[in-house]
């Protein structure tokens, strides 16, 4: 995935020459890699924030063909093609006409027009206000896929949170905080990750937010309270040797 976002190295858009620079160095460094994650045989490449791509590049068009020249670079690279994603959240724009009142705009029509294959989400904090239990946050975030499923001509592949809280990073309390997260409760959403995935026939892939986002109360790496009890769950619903035989949560 693309951070393609303003943050502290810089700013997030940028122009057609820049973007040519990053994808010369994807397909060099990246995808010829054994172990690059593909989805039939094509190397798949997730943009963070489709509207700040949009604007760097200059327009709806000038993305389209960026997207273009990158999926010809890409099979001269030796690939069948190039599996487009993008994140789903407030950052992609429901219209390409630009033109104000236009009742065909939809975010559907914006990712198809150019050329995006999937969807995914990084964080549930994007769809879903921070704050409360762990179950009832990720029971409204499982309960947002379908009516995804309905509004997208292109699958998502849903993502489970390990919690969210960033007060590490602050120096006032923040209230709107993920409370009540445990191992036992990020395996069921993984259970109905799984689940979802199976029912819809989509490729195997879910993500998880996340290996080590400390300063967000959301990582999966070992600490002093619950060792590697999230990791477990993670082997748990999916199994080590890839069976997916799912064992009862430690709680």
């Amino acid at each position: 995935m693309w951070a393609n976002h303003n943050n502290r190295f810089g700013p997030g858009a940028v122009d057609r020459a820049t973007f040519d620079t990053v994808v010369d160095r994807v397909i060099s460094k990246y995808m010829k890699q054994p172990n690059y994650f593909k989805i039939d045989g094509k190397p798949v490449f997730s943009v963070y924030e489709l509207s700040t791509l949009i604007k760097g590049l200059g327009g709806v068009e000038q993305t389209k063909d960026a997207l273009a020249s990158f999926r010809r670079k890409v099979k001269a690279a030796g690939f069948p093609d190039l599996h487009l994603q993008t994140i789903l959240w407030g950052q992609i724009p429901a219209s390409i006409s630009q033109v104000p009142g236009d009742k065909t705009q939809s975010r559907n029509n914006t990712v198809t027009s150019l050329g995006i294959e999937s969807l995914t989400s990084y964080q549930w904090v994007h769809t879903i206000g921070p704050k409360g239990p762990y179950s009832g946050w990720a029971d409204r975030a499982v309960g947002q896929w379908s009516g995804w499923a309905k509004e997208f001509s292109i699958p998502y592949f849903p993502l489970v949170s390990v919690g969210w809280d960033t007060n590490p990073r602050r120096n006032a309390y923040d209230a709107g905080t993920i409370v009540e997260r445990s191992p036992a409760r990020f395996q069921a959403a993984l259970e109905s990750a799984r689940q979802h995935v199976d029912k819809l026939g989509l490729h195997p892939l879910i993500t998880i937010n996340s290996w080590n986002e400390w300063s967000e109360g959301s990582y999966l790496e070992p600490d002093e309270r619950y060792g590697y009890k999230f990791l477990e769950a993670v082997k748990n619903v999916f199994g080590a040797d890839g069976s997916g035989r799912s064992v009862p949560a430690t709680p």
